[in-house]
């Protein structure tokens, strides 16, 4: 059988150029190319084998893993004791501006931005339906592999892609539980607060490609009740983003309500979506009473962009505004100039890095664009009343 698994993977990692790597009680046993890596590894998380309980149900059937981290990874289990892992692969490139945005929201280690550029750009990209039937695939090539392939099952041709995909990934999201990195949480509680719908729910579905906390024995309760959390951290979101608590709170119980009268767990899938973007909605109808649409866009496009150079004329082009105009009309409205609220920004950012991560001041200094870490430490203290170092020693 051995020789069987090492032909099987031969065939499979020239077949599709995804990395293969076959595990047997937990240690790893053989993989192509020898030496792969992942986002987890890289990050100094040691193996990237995922802790799965044994495969319930039918034997051979693909499980569809999501990372905190925007891989993806195809599990197939041989038997109880051997198991296939197949990736790492994306749904979409990593563009640099997307990879910046990760590094910001998970509070990443700033020094390994270059490798994690270099290996994001050497991943394979697919598609659901490309990743539904590399999973097939694998299944294929098993079923002659062991005493358990005798017993697989072949799904229906009529079994709907989606379905088959989401099932299965939600299957394994309600038997395996990792917390999401709490900078992902505050980094999805600002884009809420600024009425940022699109950031917003790809910051979820970065969230949601780990599995679900189990939260009660019954499933449907357990959704429930992670959805009820969900909908506490957006209310309070939201409120911060200048709705008002009476709105704010009257909108979370009437969700509250609807997802107690729900029966399955296909009535509760889209509720987050919902929150997010009825949350967002009511933030965007208080900032349009506030501010112009142009100011808005412009805090935006700012905010999107803090790890990166900026200046007048690139936010004022993006606005499609006369840059001494913009500059003008910003002032008027918010009451600070453009140079201030971009460094104000980049200091509330930069928090997450002092108090989440061991990047060092230089390394934060130089990500958010300050020119020097004396300089970082000198806006920081205006906006914030103490230095870095007094910041993270309070959290340690």
């Amino acid at each position: 059988m051995v020789s069987d698994i090492s032909r099987l993977m031969r065939t499979y990692h020239y077949a599709t150029g995804l990395a293969v790597e076959w595990y047997e009680d937990g240690a790893p046993v053989q993989s192509l190319p020898f030496g792969s890596v992942s986002a987890g590894v890289l990050l100094g998380g040691g193996t990237k084998l995922f802790a799965l309980p044994p495969q319930e149900g039918e034997a051979l059937l693909a499980q569809y893993i999501g990372t905190p981290y925007r891989e993806r990874f195809i599990c197939l289990r041989l038997n109880e004791r051997e198991l296939l892992l197949a990736g790492p692969l994306l749904s979409e490139p990593m563009t640099e501006t997307a990879l910046l945005r990760m590094i910001r929201g998970s509070a990443l280690p700033i020094r390994l931005r270059p490798a994690l550029a270099e290996y994001y750009a050497s991943l394979t990209v697919a598609d659901d339906n490309k990743y539904y039937y590399l999973g097939k695939l694998l299944e294929t090539l098993c079923r002659g592999i062991g005493p358990a392939a005798q017993d697989a099952r072949v799904p229906p041709a009529d079994e709907g892609i989606r379905k088959s995909y989401f099932e299965n990934t939600y299957g394994y999201r309600m038997k395996q539980f990792q917390h999401p990195p709490y900078a992902l949480e505050q980094e999805i509680c600002r884009l809420i607060a600024n009425g940022d719908q699109e950031h917003s729910a790809k910051i979820l579905a970065e969230i949601n490609a780990a599995p679900r906390a189990l939260l009660a024995a019954d499933p449907v309760r357990s959704l429930k009740n992670s959805l009820i959390a969900s909908c506490t951290f957006m209310t309070r979101a939201a409120i911060s983003g200048g709705v008002p608590p009476d709105e704010a709170f009257t909108l979370s119980d009437a969700f509250i309500q609807r997802m107690e009268a729900c029966a399955t767990l296909e009535q509760l899938f889209p509720f987050e979506g919902e929150m997010i973007g009825e949350f967002t909605s009511r933030v965007n109808q208080v900032c349009s009473a506030r501010y112009s649409q142009t100011v808005r866009q412009a805090m935006t496009y700012i905010e999107n962009h803090l790890s990166e150079p900026l200046c007048l004329e690139e936010i004022a082009e993006h606005v499609y505004l006369n840059p001494h105009y913009l500059s003008g009309l910003f002032k008027k409205e918010t009451g600070e100039s453009l140079f201030s609220y971009i460094q104000r920004k980049r200091v509330e950012e930069s928090k997450s890095f002092i108090r989440y991560s061991k990047s060092t001041f230089a390394e934060i200094a130089a990500f958010y664009q300050f020119c020097s870490q004396s300089h970082f430490v000198e806006v920081f203290k205006k906006y914030e009343h103490m230095t870095p170092g007094a910041y993270r020693n309070q959290y340690r």
